[in-house]
């Protein structure tokens, strides 16, 4: 399992949930253009060690972004808490990709297996996703 390609999410998966200033604490778009969301942000503890047991060049972070000021806050945050993770596997998209394409695109071009990869998220709607394409997937609400 250490020699798995790994792709994790970032918002609730790697981080805790951000906090803005909408309703019930959402962010607002103006959250993310005006101020730093995620810098405060705590890393979850059980999917940090969980991760530990993959080769950290093997660990792709997949995230989704909004606007492009959400990407540099996101990697400052990902270097200060996952210096293992090198930057060049961050991998930020707009919610109008899936993350289960790029997961896709990605194994063609490495000429991967499915089952190479494991995938790791918050949300079961993107897991159920990539277990329709075969891949093995963690919600890292499970990971204890």
């Amino acid at each position: 399992m250490k020699d798995k390609i790994v792709f994790v999410d970032y918002e609730g998966t790697l981080s805790e949930i951000s906090k803005g200033s909408g309703v019930n604490q959402k962010v607002l778009i103006a959250d993310l253009l005006f101020d730093d969301v995620f810098r405060n942000l705590k890393p979850r503890e059980n999917v940090k060690k969980f991760l530990a047991q993959f080769i950290p060049e093997n660990i792709f972070v997949l995230g989704v972004v909004s606007v492009n000021r959400e990407i540099k806050q996101k990697e400052c945050w990902l270097k200060k808490h996952y210096p293992e993770i090198q930057e060049s596997n961050y991998i930020f998209i707009s919610s109008k990709y899936k993350k289960v394409e790029i997961m896709n695109e990605f194994v063609k071009y490495k000429k991967l297996k499915v089952s190479d990869v494991i995938f790791i998220d918050d949300k079961q709607s993107y897991l159920d996703e990539a277990i329709a394409c075969g891949y093995h997937c963690i919600n890292a609400n499970d990971i204890a």
